[in-house]
């Protein structure tokens, strides 16, 4: 069976929901874990659970100082980087001319900006590890929807920025990989429907991306829930 012994993983946003699934699941599978996002409380509260393999590290990932610290703090405590998974993010939802300028430069900055952050600063150490970037996308990543144009252009826009990774880091055989999952329940979404995907359900995907068998990239997967038909359009 496959699993992440002797691996070390960063993974941003990852103080509830997916994130924190995320951490469980590769901390489970045998990988050295540092969670990042604001809330320090949060970090250090899930970080007792695992002692040994999990490291707390505060950052807002649209301040590149806090970048490079979470991590130099992760090479520094676990000897290496192999996988860097993005996954904080942020949705403001409204018609472009009910959004405001605040929400859509938030958007832009937790969304697309954190993952150029985090990936340009992990890049040289995934590249001496022949790593892994996974980006978390949405399904908002490939269609767009009303009251969703800043949501869907960062989104968008990340997976423009998954694409030029690909390219540029082939050679270097980091893999890049990016997941469009549809509503998942979670914090991010109020009232999410019955049927919404699980963070576990989420989880176990990304997990087959960074234990895929050697020669095999999972380029990119759309993930949606499978509705039932009774609320079908």
């Amino acid at each position: 069976m496959a699993d992440l012994k002797g691996k070390t993983a960063i993974i941003t946003g990852a103080s509830k929901g997916l994130g924190a699934a995320l951490a469980r699941r590769f901390v489970e599978g045998g990988a050295h874990v540092a969670i990042a996002a604001r809330s320090k409380a949060q970090l250090e509260k899930q970080a007792k659970e695992y002692p040994d393999q999990i490291l707390p590290v505060p950052c807002d990932v649209t301040c590149s100082d806090q970048v490079k610290t979470l991590i130099e703090k992760t090479v520094n405590q676990f000897g290496q980087l192999d996988i860097l998974v993005n996954n904080a993010g942020i949705g403001r939802f409204g018609t472009v001319q009910d959004l405001s300028e605040e929400d859509w430069d938030q958007m832009m900055d937790v969304n697309l900006k954190g993952a150029f952050l985090t990936s340009k600063f992990a890049i040289p150490h995934l590249q001496q590890t022949k790593g892994h970037i996974v980006n978390i996308s949405s399904v908002a990543g490939t269609v767009t929807f009303p009251k969703g144009s800043g949501y869907c252009a960062s989104k968008f826009g990340l997976m423009a920025l998954s694409d030029v990774l690909s390219q540029e880091l082939k050679k270097d055989e980091v893999k890049v990989n990016t997941i469009c999952p549809g509503s998942i329940q979670t914090e991010f979404f109020e009232t999410a429907p019955s049927y919404a995907l699980t963070a576990e359900q989420v989880t176990e995907a990304v997990w087959h991306m960074v234990t895929a068998p050697e020669g095999v990239i999972y380029n990119q997967i759309i993930m949606r829930p499978q509705v039932p038909p009774e609320l079908q359009k």
